[in-house]
């Protein structure tokens, strides 16, 4: 085997290179810093002891705390951790629901809210929110409550004005790994709690760890130190409460799973916490968390136990429950999901959480329609969209991925002087916010390269394009071009680290990387350049038509592998089939890219042409006990010569 230290200093064949060592050295993931962002240790956080015998008094007093969590999938998972956590410790406990039009500050009409639904509360618990929320906490003091705050965004002075702050992000605070998610704060002021006052129940509140990595994912938390093994064992806790769909569906070719027959009380969680007695609103937790797999598993999203990781976390489960703010729909089927009084009521919760994630689908679609029209003076920088306010954020990175640069979309004003608002999107190698803070009248808040963007007056808007552009240039001049898009090239190309003929390989190379996960923010999957020979290439068009609502005529009707007729129109996305038997999927392009593929391999059985190159991850795919590598594509580059 290869060293590290051979693979880029002595020129060797693709037969003698380490892939996976050649990835590593690449991506400077030494044997050293892999161990490093392995640990898990951290300090204490300033507070949380005070904080964990404030709850004790409240408890021990019988008082009332009502937990204000925010409106995203982090405030969700961080509300529903400590409504269950708290109820299971013997709390008199509420959980409220936020109104996302008002703004991720806690205000003085939640407190109103909370005051006119349960009148007896007397301690106020924020998650995810509140340590800027001047307004709304004093709100609550003035009606004579303890506020206890926990958050992860950064504290601003003069600082939180609440009786007791937790935050990594405080302005005293030396906590080494700020990247921690609010629901990830939460949970570690109640495992403290329990440690302290009711270690007996250890057991039960670190099942909570699903919502605190569910948070940690869903809030593109870096996924380092004790972030890792706190997803790790989120996603085991998430494995646990999957029930498989009986095969009792006749087919022609056997039994297929029935989505409808789950029984989510046959999960391995759900047996077990049935053994003892806890609270009903600790059992709902984890009871909703099972609905919403078998919800997702009848809208074809989970196929197997095996599709729990944490890109179903970020890709399916987030974008859902972040969709009401996009497009305008109820927040409650959010919550009601986790709190609702039966199995019934949590599956249709979740199948409107999962339909508003389909609307948001087609919104978006419309409106990047309207962001490609002919009425848009100021692009390709700036965008005018008459879409929801929460979908601007959506729209933004949609024309930053086709543009390449960064990309503000906004408000249409109607006259010069009018206040305009939106959200801007930027690639890895521009900081929005250290352009824009220092111009007059604009402002940016949140993260560099995804922020809200504000301008005082419409007539500004030019020099808006106009720095975006100038720092756009300058940016440009501080990337290296010979950056590697990918950790490794493969194909028959003189390029390429390994060639794709002999695909065996590949599978331990796979096998390896899976070791590695979790992956996300700071520590990012590996992807790969593949390029690809038309000669022979099969492009084939997949997807489902259950439930097809097209005219079914001739000319929309295609045969599959299985040799049945099916709809050609619900047929969206791609798989290209090498020589090699590499199967490469390419989700949602069909339309666009069946076409020149499709002629493209015509004519490379007449003519020479270069190789098709492109973007992708590569997973393992085991069908009837065969494990085999694919690729699943993210962009194409271009055809080499």
């Amino acid at each position: 085997m290869t060293t590290l230290q051979t693979v880029d200093d002595y020129p060797l064949s693709q037969e003698d290179v380490d892939l996976f060592a050649l990835m590593c050295q690449r991506r400077g993931w030494s044997d050293e810093y892999l161990r490093e962002i392995e640990s898990a240790e951290h300090d204490e956080l300033l507070g949380l002891a005070e904080m964990v015998e404030a709850l004790e008094d409240a408890r021990a007093a019988g008082r009332k705390i009502t937990i204000a969590p925010d409106f995203d999938m982090d405030g969700i998972s961080s509300g529903i951790l400590g409504y269950a956590g708290l109820s299971e410790l013997g709390f008199d406990v509420e959980l409220h629901v936020p109104d996302y039009r008002r703004g991720h500050d806690l205000a003085p009409e939640d407190i109103a809210e909370i005051a006119a639904k349960w009148p007896d509360t007397s301690v106020l618990l924020t998650c995810d929110g509140g340590v800027n929320s001047h307004r709304g906490i004093a709100a609550a003091r003035d009606l004579g409550w303890t506020t206890l705050v926990t958050d992860h965004h950064e504290e601003l002075a003069p600082g939180s004005t609440a009786d007791i702050t937790v935050d990594p992000c405080r302005i005293d605070e030396t906590y080494a790994h700020t990247g921690i998610c609010g629901a990830h704060v939460l949970y570690q002021v109640i495992e403290a709690y329990a440690r302290v006052h009711q270690p007996e129940k250890l057991w039960e509140v670190r099942l909570l760890r699903l919502f605190a990595g569910l948070g940690t994912v869903s809030d593109v938390m870096p996924v380092l130190y004790e972030n890792r093994q706190l997803v790790r064992d989120s996603l085991s806790i998430a494995r646990l409460l999957y029930a498989p769909a009986p095969r009792t569906i006749p087919t022609p070719w056997g039994f297929d799973p029935d989505p409808e027959a789950i029984d989510v009380e046959q999960a391995t969680l759900m047996q077990l916490l049935r053994i003892d007695q806890h609270h009903p609103v600790f059992i709902r937790a984890f009871q909703g968390f099972a609905v919403l797999l078998k919800a997702f598993g009848q809208a074809g999203k989970v196929r197997d136990v095996d599709s729990l990781d944490e890109g179903f976390y970020g890709f399916y489960v987030a974008p859902a429950m972040n969709c009401p703010r996009r497009t305008g729909d109820p927040l409650e089927p959010c919550f009601e999901v986790f709190t609702a009084p039966d199995q019934n009521s949590m599956l249709e919760a979740a199948h409107k959480v999962i339909a508003t994630n389909e609307k948001r689908k087609q919104l978006v679609e419309v409106h990047l329609q309207e962001l490609a029209g002919d009425d848009q003076p100021l692009a390709p920088w700036v965008y005018f969209s008459e879409a929801y306010p929460g979908m601007y954020g959506l729209l933004a990175n949609q024309m930053m991925e086709r543009q390449g640069h960064p990309v503000v979309v906004l408000n249409r004003p109607s006259g010069p002087d009018d206040f305009v608002s939106g959200s801007g999107r930027a690639p890895s190698w521009f900081n929005i916010i250290d352009t824009l803070e220092p111009q007059n009248g604009m402002r940016a808040i949140g993260h560099q390269q995804a922020c809200g963007v504000k301008v005082d007056r419409a007539e500004l808007l030019d020099e808006l394009v106009d720095t975006l552009q100038a720092a756009t240039q300058v940016a440009l001049l501080a990337v290296d071009p010979n950056e590697r898009r990918a950790d490794l090239v493969l194909g028959p190309d003189a390029d390429c680290d390994a060639g794709l003929d002999d695909l065996e390989p590949l599978v331990g190379f796979v096998r390896r990387i899976e070791t590695l996960r979790p992956f996300g923010q700071g520590f990012v999957e590996p992807v790969v350049e593949i390029a690809i020979e038309p000669l022979g290439l099969r492009v084939d068009r997949i997807g489902s038509d259950a439930d097809c609502e097209h005219d079914r005529v001739d000319a929309n009707m295609m045969m599959n592998a299985r040799g049945y007729r099916v709809c050609r129109l619900c047929k969206k996305h791609l798989r290209l089939v090498t020589r090699s038997g590499l199967s490469c999927l390419w989700w949602n392009v069909a339309e666009e890219k069946e076409p020149e593929l499709v002629q493209l391999t015509k004519s490379a059985s007449r003519t020479e042409i270069g190789t098709l190159r492109f973007i992708a991850k590569l997973q393992l795919n085991t069908f009837r006990g065969e494990t085999r590598v694919q690729a699943i594509i993210d962009q194409q580059i271009t055809e080499s010569a």
